[in-house]
């Protein structure tokens, strides 16, 4: 009997200190799963970058910084001035702007152009030929200072270049072979051209004459030797080239106009070398003015082509003066129209 009161008493016991427990808040599991905490904000700096929300878009059409703004680290004419010459990077399959004489000098317009322009700035100009498929990379890479080649002023250019105030205009023609049965335009149809690789040239064909058949070379004496040799029915090419070889070979050659006047020369510089550019733009104006240019383009082209550029230019009728003694032999198109130029005397020291 005692038994059974204590085993009841024992067991209200055990009931009510369980409720305490409970009411207590007492160490139970649960299957909820906890509540995540967000982690607080990095603190942002001044030194932060921008947010992509935060940067202004890129305009696409923002054109480039004048090249009369020059930046204050740029020394590139101080460098010139320290070594004391200027690497001209020009190719010789270019005349009467740049080529190989009989004696083997490289000569031209842009030669006396260039030369005129070391002499009055007191360095020497030293000539580098190059590779035109390579011209860029020898500009990059410091091999030379400028590419002065008759070369076309294009958009991809203007931005991977500094670029000089165009100083000459030409067309894009056609040499056409008189046996060829060409007469227009019209019937360059299902001809094959012979173009520069790598030149704007090749640029107008490919997008204008689709139904011309190409064949590229590597420069204009590859070109041009591909027509005398009749494997091909004509080449395309600058009308200053075209003109002055046609001119040295008889002039048996018929020229067709392919795209008028949509070829600007200029000077291209490294992006960097702003101070370089204005240096060299500020003489070739001085050149400009007092009557020097004139003299040197009469000389190869007989017009002025900075006046002809901006619609001034009165010609001679001639185009450049070829002597018996400098007029190229026609087996020979590596030494495309030459005109001997003997300019060290006056334009300072000239070196290949």
């Amino acid at each position: 009997m005692k038994y059974m009161k204590m085993k009841r008493m024992l067991s209200a016991l055990a009931i009510f200190c369980c409720m305490a427990m409970t009411a207590c808040g007492g160490a139970t599991t649960s299957t909820t799963a906890p509540t995540p905490t967000t982690p607080p904000a990095p603190h942002v700096t001044d030194e932060s970058p921008a947010s992509e929300e935060e940067k202004p878009p890129a305009d696409e059409n923002e054109p480039a910084d004048s090249p009369d703004e020059v930046p204050e680290e740029d020394n590139s004419w101080e460098k010139i001035q320290e070594k004391g010459e200027l690497v001209m990077g020009l190719s010789s399959s270019y005349p009467p702007s740049s080529f190989v004489d009989e004696s083997g000098e490289i000569v031209g317009f842009e030669v006396d152009f260039a030369g005129e322009v070391c002499n009055r700035l007191g360095i020497n100009l030293v000539k580098h030929e190059i590779v035109w498929e390579e011209k860029e990379d020898d500009l990059s890479l410091g091999e030379i200072d400028c590419i002065w080649s008759a070369m076309s002023m294009t958009p991809e250019r203007e931005k991977s270049m500094c670029l000089s105030d165009p100083y000459m205009k030409v067309d894009i023609v056609f040499i056409v072979d008189p046996e060829s049965g060409v007469k227009t335009i019209e019937d360059m149809a299902g001809k094959t051209v012979s173009v520069p690789d790598s030149s704007t040239s090749k640029d107008l064909l490919e997008t204008e004459y689709p139904e011309i058949y190409i064949t590229s070379m590597e420069d204009n004496s590859d070109v041009l030797r591909q027509l005398e040799l009749g494997l091909v029915d004509a080449a395309c090419m600058d009308s200053g080239v075209a003109n002055y070889w046609n001119s040295s070979n008889g002039g048996i050659y018929n020229i067709l106009l392919a795209k008028e006047a949509n070829e600007n020369y200029a000077i291209g510089f490294r992006k960097s070398d702003v101070a370089l550019r204005n240096k060299i733009q500020e003489t070739i104006n001085e050149m400009v003015a007092d009557g020097t240019f004139t003299e040197i383009s009469m000389k190869w082209f007989g017009t002025d082509v900075y006046a002809d550029l901006n619609g001034t230019a009165v010609d001679s009728g001639e185009e450049g003066e070829i002597s018996d003694d400098e007029t190229p032999d026609g087996e020979n198109p590596d030494s495309e129209g030459a005109e001997t130029s003997q300019d060290g005397a006056e334009n300072g020291e000239i070196t290949e």
